[in-house]
C-alpha cells in the first residue's frame, strides 16, 4: 500500500528570505549590469538562450511534486515514510576563465525546476568584468542574484551560509574549494573538447556553437570550409571520431544512435539544431531536493500504518 501527498509550502524549512551573509551584498552584481549585458547581445543570441532555456525546462521535468510525503507498507510489518522538499538554497560557482552561457543555464535549470529556496551564481577570483553572455543568460533565466568574490571571500560565504542555513547545494565549475559539512557539492566541467562530424557545410550552425562554448576546443571532421576562428580541423573515419575522448559530439541525425551505442564513445551526443544546448551530465533535479527517510513497525490501531 502506498500513500503519497503534497507537502504544504509551510513544510519548507527555508522561509525567512535569502540566507546570504549581510556583507556579501557589497559584492553583488547590480541591476544595471544585467540590463547592459542583455542589451549587449544581439536578438539572435538572446533567441538562442531562450530556446535553450525552454528545452532545458522540458528536459528537467521533476516528474512529481517537489514537496511531497510518502508512506509505504511492506509485508509483513514495515512502515516506510519519506519526506521530500526543495533544498533551501543553491549556488553555481564559476572561475575566472568560465565563459559559456549554455553551460551556465544548464547548471542552473535543475535547481530552478526543483524550486530551491533561492539560487545564486558566484564568480570567484576574477579580476575582469563579467562576460555579458553570462549575465544576459542569467537575466533571461530569471536568476538575478550574482556575486563576485575573491577565493577567501567565497570560502567565507559558503561557510557562513551553511552555518546559518544548512542543506544547500553547490554546482562547482572548479573554484568552490572545500565545501563545509552539510552542503552537497556537484562538480561540472567548465570547458572540454568537443567534436563535430560535419557531413555537409550546412549541417551545423558553427557560429552558434562558438557562441555557446567561447574559448573551448572544437574539432571539426569532414567538411571543414568556413570554420570560425579557433576551430581545429581533424581527419579520420567515424570510429576514430567517436573514440577521440570528446566531452560531447555533434553528429548528423542519422548518426546519433551510433554515437550513443559506441563502446568507448562520448557521454553526450547532440544533433543538428542543438548547437546551443547542453546538459551537465550527472546533474539532476533530485540533487536539489532533500529527502528524509523513516522506517518503523506496523502497529495496527495505534497510528503505526499509513493514513
Amino acid at each position: 500500500m502506498t500513500h503519497t501527498a503534497r507537502v504544504p509550502s509551510s513544510a519548507d524549512p527555508f522561509r525567512d528570505g535569502p540566507p546570504w551573509p549581510d556583507w556579501s551584498e557589497e559584492f553583488r552584481v547590480d541591476e544595471d549590469a544585467f540590463a547592459a549585458a542583455h542589451d549587449a547581445l544581439s536578438p539572435f543570441e538572446r533567441a538562442l538562450i531562450k530556446q535553450s532555456l525552454a528545452r532545458l525546462f522540458a528536459v528537467h521535468d521533476p516528474g512529481a511534486p517537489v514537496r511531497r510525503q510518502r508512506c509505504d507498507l511492506y509485508a509483513p510489518d514495515v512502515v516506510a515514510r519519506s519526506l521530500c522538499h526543495p533544498r533551501p538554497w543553491a549556488v553555481v560557482a564559476l572561475g575566472r576563465e568560465f565563459a559559456s552561457p549554455v553551460r551556465l543555464v544548464a547548471a542552473c535549470m535543475p535547481a530552478v525546476r526543483a524550486r530551491v529556496g533561492t539560487l545564486a551564481v558566484v564568480r570567484v577570483d576574477a579580476d575582469t568584468p563579467w562576460p555579458p553572455p553570462l549575465l544576459a543568460a542569467l537575466e533571461l533565466a530569471g536568476v538575478e542574484t550574482a556575486f563576485a568574490f575573491t577565493a577567501g571571500q567565497a570560502s567565507r560565504f559558503f561557510m557562513e551560509t551553511a552555518r546559518t542555513t544548512p542543506g544547500g547545494a553547490v554546482v562547482d565549475f572548479g573554484p568552490a574549494g572545500r565545501l563545509p559539512g552539510g552542503v552537497l557539492g556537484r562538480g561540472c566541467n567548465p570547458a572540454g573538447t568537443l567534436g563535430v562530424w560535419r557531413s555537409s557545410v550546412r549541417g551545423f550552425d558553427l557560429p552558434a556553437l562558438a557562441f555557446a562554448h567561447p574559448g573551448g576546443g572544437v574539432e571539426v571532421w569532414g567538411k571543414t570550409s568556413g570554420l570560425p576562428g579557433g576551430f581545429v580541423v581533424r581527419e579520420g573515419d567515424f570510429d576514430d571520431f567517436l573514440t577521440s575522448g570528446y566531452e560531447a559530439v555533434f553528429v548528423p541525425t542519422g548518426k546519433i544512435q551510433a554515437a550513443l551505442d559506441a563502446p568507448f564513445g562520448p557521454p553526450l551526443a547532440l544533433g543538428p539544431g542543438m548547437e546551443f544546448f547542453w546538459v551537465c551530465t550527472g546533474l539532476a533535479v533530485a540533487d536539489f531536493l532533500e529527502t528524509r527517510l523513516a522506517f518503523g513497525p506496523v502497529c495496527p490501531g495505534r497510528g503505526g500504518g499509513c493514513p
